[in-house]
């Protein structure tokens, strides 16, 4: 079936013709139409189904009668609960109609919120098909959604890549609504796939997210940041069995040092939650790390069936997003490769400096994982006799590429294997050290102000027992540090490397100093003997606050 760029996301790009969204589309999308959130402006995308000739389906506010598309639920004004309703449609008046001198609009092939996309024809070259999307009359005065319009005219059509959708021309229909007119688009998006398969392997997965890096990769060399990565805006056209991705939709786009705060006030959110970082959440200025934040949530979703942050209430995924860390990939589906969950995980980081550099870095650390032939990246559904052995088969031919890559896979996937027993293991060594070591040091001080050689067993007792309970309270910090951590696979190996540096560099000082004082000084004089413990503390001090440092730029 022919389909072209649809009004699926409404303000921005043309996608594919409309369809009725599924419970887990619904809380991916939200809407194009601007809403409000906690007094934050809003926008997402929908698209409203049609059900017939002459017919639109929609829903419609009890209250305020205020008219929304038919993924909406409740009202963004006031929250009342929407009623379905059938509208007759008017006449429209564009079918037949030629725009811009050059394209004739044939028929419509979908709608969103905020636009309507039509099949189109060149005039004088009839053959030539496109995808022509207008905006609606109520928003065709409104200047920023005018102007988010141009920018996604003009943003797409500057990538010139060949996994970007051109942009060919735009301009106003007689009665007065932009439009833009794009290629037309065989095949479907991304989303529909993951709707209809739930998720796929990590292969496939893998083979279409990197082609979508590569078209990001080019947008930011051009200064344009998407700020809207989703399934939704990756199209996937061609053979299924190695299909070709174009990315769509670069309405909400940013350039680079150039008018980016014109179009989007002081605080304003765009953007979907489920694939949205937190500094984009939070209204904050985003750069071209936010886009390498979607693709590893969209990554995510592809290889785990769930998205990250799953809730129907926008308010509440964008708490999530801000706040909370996504389940581990692995803990939803184990099938995941270690390697890969450290990749996806990284992406997503919340702080953006602990993200990939770039798009071309993360496409390099996908790279083991894309499957070399056609095969193993066939989209198409499996047929009744796949058996589960093919299936790991597929999944196992993702992860070999070239000895050096294999390597690296291996070494990545041991060491992520070894994180959090490692993580237990040395939390246990080294508070076992602390209490040792200050009790050690405490029972010699006190022999050594009274003058004598060694303590008693009752003053040994007594500093272990004070140890214990002045150290309670940061080991229970500590332990809800590491429990915050262990979800996470790469603050887990950045955590796990720290205390490796730790330990070593609190007890070698410690056995070298203890060492050199029992052999050079007396046994009676025991004034230097807490020297070691100090040092040793000291050392493990110094490897505590340069760790952080290594563990960022680890991974």
């Amino acid at each position: 079936m022919a389909i072209a760029p649809s009004s699926r996301s409404g303000n921005n790009a043309p996608v594919m013709p409309s369809r009725t969204p599924s419970p887990r589309a619904k809380a991916e999308s939200l809407g194009d139409m601007p809403t409000t959130l906690g007094g934050r402006g809003f926008a997402g995308h929908a698209t409203t189904p049609m059900s017939g000739a002459g017919v639109r389906l929609g829903k419609i506010c009890p209250s305020c009668l205020e008219r929304y598309p038919n993924d909406f639920r409740v009202c963004p004004r006031d929250a009342t609960e929407l009623s379905e309703v059938e509208e007759q449609e008017e006449a429209d008046a564009l079918l037949g109609a030629t725009v811009g001198d050059t394209f004739s609009i044939v028929r419509a092939i979908g709608e969103g919120g905020m636009a309507r996309v039509y099949e189109g024809r060149h005039v004088r070259l009839p053959n030539k098909r496109f995808a022509i999307k207008v905006l609606h009359h109520m928003y065709a005065q409104q200047a920023n959604v005018v102007a988010r319009f141009q920018r996604e005219a003009e943003a797409a059509s500057g990538i010139a890549h060949p996994n970007v959708v051109d942009v060919y021309d735009m301009g106003i229909t007689p009665d007065g609504r932009p439009f833009l007119v794009s290629e037309f688009l065989e095949g479907k998006d991304f989303a529909t796939l993951l709707d209809e398969r739930e998720r796929i392997d990590s292969g496939v997965a893998v083979h279409v997210v990197r082609q979508v890096c590569r078209a990001l990769a080019a947008a930011h060399a051009r200064g344009v940041v998407h700020r809207d990565v989703k399934p939704e805006n990756v199209f996937l056209v061609g053979d299924m069995e190695s299909p070709v991705v174009k990315v769509l939709d670069f309405g909400i786009s940013k350039f680079d040092g150039a008018g980016g705060a014109t179009l989007t006030q002081t605080g304003m959110i765009m953007g979907t939650p489920g694939y949205m970082p937190p500094e984009q959440a939070r209204g904050a200025k985003t750069d071209h790390r936010a886009d390498i934040y979607g693709v590893g949530a969209m990554l995510y979703r592809a290889v785990t069936g769930k998205l990250p942050f799953d809730s129907d209430d926008a308010a509440e995924a964008l708490s999530m997003v801000l706040t909370e860390e996504p389940p581990r990939p692995r803990a939803v589906q184990p099938s995941i490769p270690e390697a890969l969950e450290l990749v996806i995980q990284k992406a997503m980081a919340k702080d953006p400096d602990d993200r990939y550099r770039s798009m071309a870095e993360l496409d390099e650390r996908l790279a083991p994982f894309d499957p070399e032939t056609p095969s193993s990246v066939s989209l198409l559904p499996p047929g009744p006799g796949a058996t589960r052995a093919a299936r790991k088969t597929t999944v196992a031919a993702a992860t070999v590429r070239s000895p050096m890559a294999s390597l690296e896979v291996e070494e990545r996937t041991r060491e992520a294997k070894l994180a959090r027993p490692t993580m237990a293991l040395l939390t246990v060594v080294t508070y076992a050290w602390l209490v040792a070591c200050t009790v050690d040091a405490g029972t010699t001080a006190l022999a050594a102000l009274r003058g004598v050689v060694g303590s008693t067993p009752t003053e040994k007792l007594v500093v272990a027992i004070v140890t214990v309970a002045i150290s309670l309270a940061p080991l229970v910090f500590w332990l809800r540090y590491v429990q915050r951590v262990w979800r996470n696979s790469v603050r887990s190996v950045a955590l796990a490397r720290s205390l490796r540096r730790i330990v070593l560099a609190a007890t070698v000082p410690y056995a070298f100093v203890a060492l050199a004082l029992r052999v050079g000084l007396p046994l009676h004089d025991l004034r230097w003997a807490p020297l070691a413990a100090t040092v040793s503390l000291a050392s493990a001090v110094f490897a505590l606050l340069t760790s952080s440092v290594v563990g960022r730029r680890s991974g």
